[in-house]
């Protein structure tokens, strides 16, 4: 029998449930069994049970190093969470890697900007600031935070496209008529899209470099063209089965991991 672990933090596990239910389902058969484990227990139960891989689908790379020391194979590596969870990581990766990127800094070149903390994800920590008041006002209310900046630029939304495999499953455009942000989670409405090669090579690209398994790579779409603003992992599925629910996008992945363990 091939043991494996499905894992969140707790937090993040009530609004997933979707995900896992979908994974315990599809990994629980005559070859594989699957288990639901909260991150914050994951070290100890894998240090007293038999674990053969890890379906991550948490934000701290640190777990996936010590899974690694013991030889427990992680969907996805650690250099995909520690890439794509961390803003200015991120920033470097696409800049030496040629992709199309937003000019990032650590402070404030000019404003009105784009301030968000390297860590967060789903439209959260992010600010639109006018002057370095508005800066130093956040960071007081946020001292654990490091920030990062970006010049706010005018665009038609963003576009999320889902790589399994080193290969595009499906696009979904993502525009906000409310709000500066465009997440789905923030009231963003969602449309397919179809997107141009070049933004899916650059797609391809960036998951073939981190050999990643499964990501989002999320491009704004400007005046200038697209740039890649985030690579999402874990990157939900929310928005797939709301508009291409025979996609299935869950099964695929699971195969996926079935064939590579």
């Amino acid at each position: 029998m091939i043991s494996g672990l499905i894992v969140y933090n707790s937090y993040d596990a009530k609004c997933n449930r979707f995900f896992i239910n979908k994974c315990l389902e599809l990994l629980n058969d005559e070859t594989f069994s699957l288990k639901y484990v909260d991150e914050e227990k994951l070290l100890e139960y894998a240090a007293t049970n038999k674990v053969d891989f890890v379906i991550y689908r948490g934000r701290n790379y640190l777990l996936l190093e010590e899974l690694a020391k013991i030889g427990i194979k992680t969907f996805n590596n650690v250099i995909t969470n520690k890439t794509a969870n961390d803003k200015y990581l991120t920033y470097e990766f696409l800049k030496e890697n040629n992709l199309p990127y937003i000019e990032t800094y650590l402070e404030p070149k000019s404003f009105p900007c784009i301030m968000k903390s390297v860590s967060g994800h789903g439209g959260q920590e992010v600010f639109f600031v006018k002057a370095i008041e508005e800066v130093n006002q956040i960071k007081t209310g946020h001292p654990a935070l490091k920030f990062i900046y970006q010049e706010f630029l005018e665009n038609n939304g963003d576009v999320r496209i889902y790589v399994l495999n080193q290969k595009v499953m499906v696009s979904i455009k993502r525009k906000s008529e409310i709000d500066y942000r465009n997440n789905y989670s923030l009231g963003g409405e969602v449309t397919p899209f179809e997107p141009s090669q070049e933004m899916v090579d650059s797609a391809i690209k960036a998951a073939s470099l981190l050999k990643a398994d499964f990501i989002g790579v999320d491009f704004l779409l400007t005046k200038e063209g697209h740039k890649i603003i985030e690579i999402e992992d874990p990157v939900g599925s929310r928005m797939v089965y709301k508009l291409k629910p025979e996609l299935d996008i869950i099964k695929k992945y699971v195969e996926h991991v079935k064939k590579n363990i």
